[in-house]
């Protein structure tokens, strides 16, 4: 369990600084689109290259959610353990 935790905090960690990237590369991808020529070879492989980079940190930062949901699920399910009867409180007084 505390194995499934550390990979939790980790994936915690490690996601909102690809989502922050991701909106980064996005902006700077943007740039790139506007100033440089697609049909001139060298601006092509700069447009290309941006966008693997926007795309590789956006799988990543889905990839790291999954994780983090997964492990949030697998604990939910292990540590829910024996549901204990409400007590009847409301007819003592």
């Amino acid at each position: 369990m505390a194995f499934l935790i550390s990979i939790m905090s980790f994936a915690n960690f490690v996601f909102y600084p690809l989502v922050i990237a991701t909106i980064i590369a996005v902006i700077i991808e943007q740039i790139i689109r506007r100033v440089s020529n697609p049909e001139v070879f060298a601006d092509q492989q700069m447009i290309n290259r941006a966008m693997g980079i926007r795309k590789y940190l956006y799988r990543q930062a889905w990839l790291f959610n999954i994780i983090w949901f997964v492990g949030y699920f697998i604990l939910m399910f292990t540590l829910r353990g024996q549901q204990t009867p409400m007590p009847d409180m409301i007819w003592e007084g």
